[in-house]
């Protein structure tokens, strides 16, 4: 099989760039338009700092990668590399593949291990492409490897 490569998500990185930017405005105009005497930056400064972080931290594992067109998912005859957070699975280590559909932002799929080490899980919602082909795309190099690998 030929490797099989899925970039970022530029629609998730907008998306969570913006509604971070979004949030610290808010916060921001909450501060500006206080009456006095009623101290809200004391709380509203911490807000701030925080969902500061967080967008930066966003930016630079969803949305710079995104900008760029860096691959996110990469498939090839031995394993898989999720890009997002480093992870690489070996097929030969894989006994079942489930997926959890009950997120909004994207599935979750789940690696079972032989070894019974702690499952293995990635997100789609980092990935460009539809949730269902990126999970059957998975599971065709799963089984074209080992045969033998359930389907939950």
């Amino acid at each position: 099989m030929t490797i099989t490569k899925y970039k970022y998500s530029i629609k998730f990185g907008w998306f969570g760039t913006v509604f971070l930017s979004v949030v610290i405005l808010f916060c921001f105009y909450a501060v500006i338009t206080d009456p006095p005497g009623d101290n809200i930056w004391q709380l509203m400064i911490p807000c701030i700092m925080v969902v500061s972080i967080m967008l930066v931290y966003f930016c630079k594992i969803c949305f710079m990668p995104a900008l760029k067109g860096k691959t996110a998912l990469e498939l090839d005859k031995d394993k898989l590399q999720y890009f997002v957070s480093n992870k690489t699975i070996y097929w030969s280590d894989v006994q079942g593949i489930d997926k959890d559909t009950g997120g909004r932002n994207g599935w979750t799929i789940i690696f079972s291990m032989l070894d019974k080490s702690k499952d293995i899980k990635i997100h789609t919602n980092f990935i460009a492409g539809k949730d269902e082909d990126i999970f059957n795309t998975i599971c065709e190099y799963a089984k074209a490897a080992r045969p033998e690998i359930w389907l939950l």
